[in-house]
Formats: C-alpha cells, sequence, structure tokens
C-alpha cells in the first residue's frame, strides 16, 4: 500500500511540535508548582549548618555577622576566628570587650569582594600557619552558596567548608522569599553576582592569560551583575 506524501509527519514538524510541548509542560509545571521550586531556590542559596564545628570561622562582614562568629569561638566549637571586612581598631573594641583571647584573632587586611576574601584568608593562615582543615563561614543567608563556592574555588577539595547563617529578622527567615522586599532583593542580588562567580571566577578563570576580548567582555559583566 503506497502512503501519499501528504499523511507523512515531516521530521521538522515533529521537532517543532516537540519543542512546543516541552514548553506547554514545563509553563504548566511552573504555574502549578511555582511556589515549591521558589522555595527551595531559596533554601538552595542558604546552605546553614545550624551547629557547625571547625578550626577556624571566616566572619564576612562586621555587624550580626561578627557576633555570630565570636560565639561560635567562645562556645569552643572553632578554635579561631578569621575577618577582613571591619577596621582592625573596631575589631580590637569587639574583641577587648568579648574577654576573647586575642592571639586566637586574625585580620587579613580589606578586600574587595567575596572571592577576595577567600584568597586573603588562604594567605593569612598560610603565613600565620594556622591550620584549616575544616571552615565555617558566618554571613547573611542568601550569601551563603556564592560564599562556600568561591572558598572552595580558592581552598580546594582537601578542606570541608561549611557555612552558618546569623539570626534573621522575619522577612529574612521566611521560606517564601519573594513576599518580602528585603529577602527579594538579596534572591536578585546573590543570583546576579553567582552567574558572574561562575564565568568570571569558574568559566573565564581556568583560561590563562585571558585575552583583551575576554577581559572587556568580563568587565562589562562585572558592572551590569555586581
Amino acid at each position: 500500500m503506497k502512503i501519499s506524501e501528504s499523511k507523512l509527519v515531516k521530521p521538522g514538524k515533529i521537532f517543532r511540535n516537540t519543542i512546543v510541548a516541552s514548553l506547554l509542560v514545563v509553563t504548566i509545571s511552573i504555574a502549578l508548582f511555582h511556589e515549591p521550586l521558589l522555595i527551595n531556590y531559596g533554601q538552595w542559596l542558604a546552605p546553614s549548618n545550624p551547629q557547625p564545628i571547625g578550626d577556624v570561622v571566616v566572619c564576612l562582614g562586621g555587624g550580626n555577622r561578627i557576633e555570630t562568629a565570636l560565639s561560635l569561638l567562645a562556645s569552643g566549637q572553632v578554635k579561631a576566628l578569621y575577618t577582613d571586612a571591619i577596621d582592625p581598631k573596631q575589631l580590637q573594641e569587639i574583641v577587648t570587650k568579648s574577654g576573647l583571647p586575642s592571639h586566637k584573632i586574625y585580620w587579613g587586611g580589606y578586600a574587595k569582594n567575596t572571592f577576595d576574601e577567600a584568597l586573603a584568608f588562604r594567605r593569612t593562615m598560610n603565613s600565620a600557619n594556622v591550620p584549616y582543615h575544616q571552615v565555617v563561614i558566618v554571613s547573611d543567608r542568601y550569601h551563603l552558596r556564592r560564599s562556600q563556592w568561591a572558598f572552595r574555588q580558592v581552598l580546594g577539595s582537601d578542606v570541608a567548608i561549611t557555612t552558618h547563617a546569623i539570626p534573621a529578622n522575619e522577612a529574612m527567615s521566611d521560606p517564601r522569599w519573594w513576599k518580602h522586599q528585603e529577602s527579594l532583593d538579596w534572591v536578585i542580588s546573590e543570583t546576579r553576582k553567582s552567574l558572574f562567580y561562575y564565568l568570571y571566577y569558574g568559566l573565564f578563570g581556568s583560561r590563562k592569560p585571558l585575552s583583551p576580548r575576554d577581559l572587556a567582555l568580563l568587565s562589562s559583566l562585572r558592572r551590569v551583575m555586581v
């Protein structure tokens, strides 16, 4: 029996129909399950260990971050504290007030961003001959994923890196982060910065040397995304 060409389904049409069907399934899935997906994404950005233990706690910033880091040192959960985000005189005042031994506190100088903080941490700890087989990073909850990735890139896979979030207000602790402007701004900002980090320090960082075209592209990305 001979089948006319008009009755045959062309491969191109099958491909287009498959793409349309796939997009329809994705759209329907997002519409039906958008809240669980968004909640899971927020949790992925914030991999916080409630009871961290390590050799050194890394405090990325001041304020509640330094208070949380000092509490981990005071409780004996970590053996030393490192920071580079606050003024050394202010740090000395905080340490004196806390009553903790100053020889367990290390300051690495000012850093431009999270990746530079990881480089400064490695340089400072190596110079001081302080072991850091287990590192605890303290920061705001939605900053933790990018921080962990940056330190992993610098310190390598032999160092265990865990993260610990500072106490959060109601908006920042709500898993429905898109309902609050503060947490929404954090998630959007960290998503953009994470994409930049994966490109700049991950993909492009592995190419030596970078071409002038690569540098121009990365500079543009940094202005737009950070």
